[in-house]
């Protein structure tokens, strides 16, 4: 019996993250389990180390195991992690919060970027006391969200009636929305970028029509927020939201989100809209992402990340111009994607990545810890797995040791 068939008796499907399973990469090629992470640096548990890109889905954003923020939870450990009344250290993270993001007013702390999302709405609609929700791009898998996607096994029908998908870039198909639900749109909720860049002053024509029709606008920023410049999408683009949710990169890698905004829009939380979590004040969390802001903040963090990642994405798309390749990296430096004609050339490309110790996935994140060595190290790994690419490139299932990884399934709802 191996260690996975082990696991699979005990877990379903094996993991705890849909997109951690192992036919998400190179089945057969990729390692199954990372037990310890360094730095840039992770090692399976062979004792195999890989130079990580993936980050913990976004979440590692200085690097795993920072020494300074180890001492910092670990400070915390000894005077205690969650207390019958609250700590004054949830104060702390809430003012600085306040003074970094645009948006924020007030805050309330939950744990994963889903709950963020889904108290952000619960919010809008007991704010607007209107019901309809009109969305853009990917925003966890509670039930307001996944009703419209192939995952809904478990929801409610009527729940797809109070959900409509517009286009990002396209304020026409959001204008449409509002059209035929007049008086009835709570808010609208978008990541304010993924990987495309907004066109034509999309962000803030989402806002000017949102209030138009008396709608909160909510940014998802569990993935942008702290990896953007100025540390957030929304100061970065000039366009403030009324509620704005953050996870994921904001305590390096501890659970830890946050939905914020305006103070009277917030205040609903002082009546009958119920956001309430037992570790919603979890304070080795807390201790973490106020570490996190501190070496944000005095490190210059932010501007390292995009220059390392500006390299990446430069880099590869030489290489697959003067292999005249028609490959490409997209997105802002802090996350980016490498596009292929196929899965399966993406699959060849990721299986040579890895048997050079390089370990990419679905995104590419940078973290502080992403130095000149790993990143010079990485250009070079790319050029040797495009040649392979290359090579093959009529047929690169010819070359594949595993199985082609099948591509995330980013549920998105369809209409």
């Amino acid at each position: 019996m191996t260690k996975w068939d082990d696991t699979i008796k005990v877990i379903s499907n094996g993991v705890q993250t849909l997109s951690k399973q192992p036919d998400k990469f190179v089945e057969g090629v990729y390692p199954i389990y990372l037990e310890q992470g360094n730095g840039a640096w992770v090692w399976d548990d062979n004792g195999k180390s890989y130079i990580d890109y993936p980050l913990g889905l976004g979440a590692i954003l200085l690097g795993h195991s920072i020494p300074e923020i180890n001492k910092a939870v670990t400070k915390q450990i000894n005077k205690g992690s969650l207390f019958t009344l609250p700590s004054y250290l949830e104060t702390i993270l809430a003012k600085k919060i306040t003074e970094i993001i645009p948006s924020a007013e007030k805050v309330r702390f939950l744990k994963t970027g889903s709950e963020a999302t889904s108290a952000a709405v619960k919010i809008a609609r007991a704010y607007t006391k209107k019901e309809h929700i009109a969305y853009c791009g990917y925003h966890g898998w509670h039930d307001w969200y996944t009703v419209a996607t192939p995952k809904k096994d478990g929801i409610p029908k009527v729940y797809r009636d109070y959900i409509h998908n517009f286009v990002y870039n396209d304020i026409w198909s959001l204008e449409n929305i509002f059209e035929l639900y007049k008086n009835e749109m709570a808010c609208v909720i978008l990541e304010p970028y993924i990987y495309d860049e907004p066109q034509d002053n999309f962000l803030n024509r989402v806002v000017e029509l949102a209030h138009k029709n008396k709608a909160v606008v909510i940014f998802d920023e569990i993935v942008t927020g702290f990896r953007t410049k100025e540390y957030s999408a929304q100061a970065m683009f000039q366009t403030i939201p009324d509620l704005t949710c953050f996870g994921k990169a904001m305590a390096n890698g501890y659970p830890l989100s946050v939905v914020c905004g305006k103070k009277e829009i917030m205040d609903v939380l002082e009546g009958d809209c119920f956001v309430s979590s037992t570790f919603g004040g979890e304070l080795l969390s807390i201790a973490a992402a106020l570490e996190t802001l501190r070496i944000l903040k005095e490190e210059n963090a932010i501007n390292h990340i995009w220059e390392m990642g500006t390299h990446i994405r430069e880099q590869f798309n030489i290489i697959s111009r003067e292999l005249w390749l028609s490959s490409k990296c997209v997105g802002y430096p802090c996350r980016t994607m490498f596009l292929f004609p196929s899965g399966d050339h993406k699959s060849l490309f990721w299986q040579e990545c890895i048997k050079r110790g390089v370990l990419f996935g679905y995104a590419q994140f940078i973290s502080f810890s992403h130095g000149d060595y790993e990143i010079n190290y990485t250009i070079d790994v790319m050029w040797e797995a495009m040649k392979v690419v290359k090579k093959y490139w009529d047929n690169p299932l010819k070359a594949l040791k595993g199985k082609p990884a099948k591509e995330v399934f980013r549920l998105v709802a369809t209409r």
